[in-house]
Order: structure tokens, then C-alpha cells, then sequence
């Protein structure tokens, strides 16, 4: 729970730094402090009603398109507003079909939509990173390239968890949660990563994105 908690050294800093963050930040910016109120969400149901699925699978759901904002307030998608609005589509669709076409909605995680969408968010981040490694001198420096960084680490190993869960946890409680204690830690280390990022934010990009 500690660890699930680190989130709120990003969110913190946010808060103080909002007035001097720049618009192509927002998004980030909001996703962390859902991400906050989702933690606290998350024990409260855990301890009151020992099921926090419904928390979780809302969370997904917001958190995919709060970060195709992101993209979006980036320039990702200049030239290609299609794949946008397609992306935000397929969530959607994926999301509905996994949560009340399986009729698992409150009981399951959504793994195909975690899936879906985690392995999106990867390619895009990897598209941006190799962006900024033309753009940008000091890369670690860079709140952009820091976020990207910090969702490549944590999808990359979201998409393998969730594969573990459908194909190949079923027979191993003990390697079952050997793979969750990892993806804890990881999120650990992707929360100061972005608390970093946030600490970079400023209102002036000192970059022009050439995506095309």
C-alpha cells in the first residue's frame, strides 16, 4: 500500500507547481491526481467491501484517454487525427465488450482492454522517445521524455502481467503473486519517475515536436 501511495509525491508537486506547468502537461497532470484519488479509492473498498475490480476497471477507462490527451496535447497525432479518434474508439468498444459482453463487469479486470491499451501506449511512447532523442540535448531533463520512459517500463510489464493472468497464472497462486509484487515495485519506480517529470515541468517548451 506504501508503495501504491508514491503516487502522491507526483501529485503533490503538481499541485504546487500547477501556475508554472504548461498546457501539454495538463493532461498528465490530471491523470496523476486521479491516479491519487483512485489509490485512496482503492483501500477504502479493499478494507470496506474486499473488492476494489470496480475502482480499477474505471480507472483503465480514464487513464487510456487521459493519455491519448497527453499524446494528443503533444503533437502526435498532427497529421493524423484519424488514428486518434480510431484509438479512442477501440478503447472504448474493447472496454465495454470486455467489462458487460463477458458479464465479468465488477467481478474481473478488464485483461484484453488492459492489454489493448497498455501495448498502445507503449508504441506511442516509444514514438515520442525516439522524437525527442533527435530534438532534444538533455533528455533527462525533459518532463516528455521522462513520462514516456516511465509509461514504456510500466505497459511493458503491464502487457506481460496480463498475459500471465489469462494464459499462464491459473495453476500458481505463488507465481501469481511474484508477478503482481513485481508490477508493485515497478509502479513504484514509474511514480518517481514522473514526480521527477513534474519537477522538469515548465510553461515554455524549449522544443518544436516534428511529428509527421
Amino acid at each position: 500500500m506504501i508503495l501504491n501511495f508514491s503516487i502522491f509525491i507526483a501529485g503533490i508537486i503538481g499541485i504546487f507547481k500547477f501556475t508554472q506547468i504548461g498546457d501539454i502537461y495538463r493532461p498528465f497532470i490530471y491523470l496523476i491526481w486521479i491516479g491519487c484519488i483512485t489509490e485512496i479509492l482503492n483501500t477504502y473498498f479493499a478494507y470496506r467491501y474486499h473488492n476494489n475490480v470496480i475502482v480499477g476497471v474505471a480507472y483503465s477507462l480514464c487513464e487510456s484517454l487521459l493519455l491519448l490527451w497527453f499524446f494528443a496535447k503533444l503533437g502526435l497525432f498532427k497529421t493524423h487525427k484519424k488514428l486518434l479518434y480510431l484509438l479512442i474508439g477501440i478503447f472504448i468498444i474493447v472496454w465495454l465488450a470486455d467489462n458487460f459482453l463477458s458479464g465479468n463487469f465488477g467481478s474481473s479486470f478488464s485483461f484484453y482492454f488492459d492489454i489493448v491499451y497498455a501495448f498502445s501506449i507503449v508504441i506511442l511512447s516509444v514514438r515520442t522517445v525516439n522524437e525527442l532523442l533527435f530534438t532534444e540535448k538533455e533528455v533527462l531533463k525533459n518532463p516528455t521524455f521522462l513520462i514516456c520512459i516511465g509509461l514504456t517500463i510500466f505497459f511493458t510489464y503491464q502487457v506481460i502481467q496480463r498475459m500471465f493472468n489469462l494464459y499462464g497464472l491459473k495453476d500458481s497462486s505463488d507465481f501469481r503473486r511474484s508477478v503482481q509484487r513485481i508490477l508493485i515495485v515497478i509502479n513504484c519506480l514509474t511514480n518517481l519517475i514522473f514526480a521527477f517529470a513534474v519537477l522538469w515541468m515548465r510553461k515554455r517548451r524549449p522544443f518544436t515536436f516534428r511529428f509527421e
